[in-house]
C-alpha cells in the first residue's frame, strides 16, 4: 500500500509542524507526507521551511483554498504513485501509531473512508447532508450515520480510484461545502462511502474563521450553499433554491432596515449575489 498524507498550510506553520511532528514519529514510516503552502506570508512560510523534514513541501503562488490546496497535493500525491490519499487539517495531530492501525483498515476498504476527529468534549464521526441550510452540522453518533452523510474533509483517507471516477474537489467552493459535495459526487457513481472508529484524529478548533471575519464567513456560507443545493440537490430543490435565495434576501433587507447587524447582514446579500452572477472561487 502506498499512503499519502496531505495537508493544507495556511499562516499557521506552528500547528502545522505539530501535526508534521506528530506523523515523524510514527511507528510506521512507510508513506509520504505532502504538504501545500497556499501563499502564507513569508516569515510564516520560512518557519515551516526552515523546520521541516522528511517532507514535499509545495508553495502555491495563490491561496487556492481548502478545495485547490488538497487538489495540489492531491496531484503530487497519484504522481509519486499512491493508491490512497489521507487528507488531513494542518490543526490535527495523531498519535504514534496512527499510520500503522490506519493500514489495516484501508486494506479492507475502498472508495471513501471517514476518519473520526476528536474535539475535546465530542468527537466528529461524518458530516449530516441538509437542504436549504448555510452551514451543515457534523454527526457525533455512530448510531445517527445514514446514507445522507458526508467524509469531513479535515480527515478523510481517498483511494486513487475515485479522483479517476469523479476528478477532484470542486475549486468553486474555495471552502465549506467542498467536502460534501465530493461525497455526494461519489455517492451518485456508486462509490463506497464509510466511517471508521478504529483510529482518532485529535483536532484544534478551526481559526479560519477568525482569520476571515464573521462578514467574509458568512458570504463565502451563503453563497456556496446556494450553489450546493443546485448542483446537488433533487430536482424539486433545484428550482426551490431560488424561492430560498429569495427568501434570504428579504430577511436580511429587513434586517438592515432595523438595523440589526447590518454588517452581517450586507456579506450575506453579497453572497447571494455572488452565487446570481457565478462570483465562485476565492473572495477578493
Amino acid at each position: 500500500m502506498r499512503l499519502s498524507i496531505v495537508t493544507i498550510n495556511y499562516n499557521g506553520a506552528k500547528k502545522t509542524l505539530k501535526l508534521l511532528k506528530s506523523l515523524w514519529e510514527q511507528t510506521d514510516q512507510d508513506f509520504q507526507i505532502i504538504v501545500v503552502d497556499n501563499a502564507s506570508e513569508e516569515a510564516d512560510f520560512d518557519n515551516l521551511k526552515q523546520n521541516i523534514s522528511n517532507t514535499v513541501l509545495i508553495r502555491n503562488d495563490d491561496n487556492f483554498g481548502f478545495s485547490g490546496g488538497n487538489n495540489v497535493g492531491i496531484k503530487k500525491a497519484i504522481q509519486n504513485g499512491a493508491s490512497w490519499v489521507v487528507l488531513l487539517n494542518n490543526d490535527t495531530w495523531v498519535e504514534k501509531d496512527f499510520i500503522s492501525r490506519l493500514k489495516p483498515i484501508l486494506s479492507q476498504k475502498s472508495g471513501i473512508v471517514g476518519l473520526p476527529l476528536d474535539e475535546g468534549d465530542r468527537v466528529a464521526y461524518c458530516g449530516k447532508i441538509q437542504w436549504f441550510r448555510s452551514t451543515l452540522k457534523h454527526i457525533h453518533n455512530m448510531l445517527n450515520i445514514g446514507c445522507l452523510t458526508y467524509a469531513i474533509g479535515g480527515a478523510v483517507a481517498i483511494h486513487k480510484d475515485v479522483f479517476e471516477k469523479i476528478g477532484l474537489w470542486d475549486e468553486k467552493y474555495f471552502l465549506y461545502f467542498e467536502d460534501a459535495d465530493f461525497s455526494l459526487r461519489a455517492r451518485k457513481v456508486g462509490i463506497p462511502i464509510s466511517f471508521t472508529q478504529e483510529v482518532m484524529i485529535y483536532h484544534n478548533s478551526s481559526s479560519t474563521t477568525k482569520k476571515l471575519g464573521s462578514p467574509l464567513l458568512l458570504r463565502y456560507h451563503y453563497r456556496n450553499a446556494l450553489y450546493f443545493n443546485l448542483k446537488n440537490g433533487p430536482w424539486y430543490i433545484k428550482i426551490a433554491v431560488w424561492f430560498w435565495s429569495f427568501w434570504i434576501i428579504k430577511r436580511q433587507v429587513f434586517k438592515i432596515i432595523v438595523r440589526y447587524k447590518p454588517e452581517e447582514s450586507h456579506a450575506i446579500l453579497t453572497g447571494v449575489f455572488d452565487f446570481y452572477h457565478h462570483g465562485m472561487g476565492k473572495i477578493v
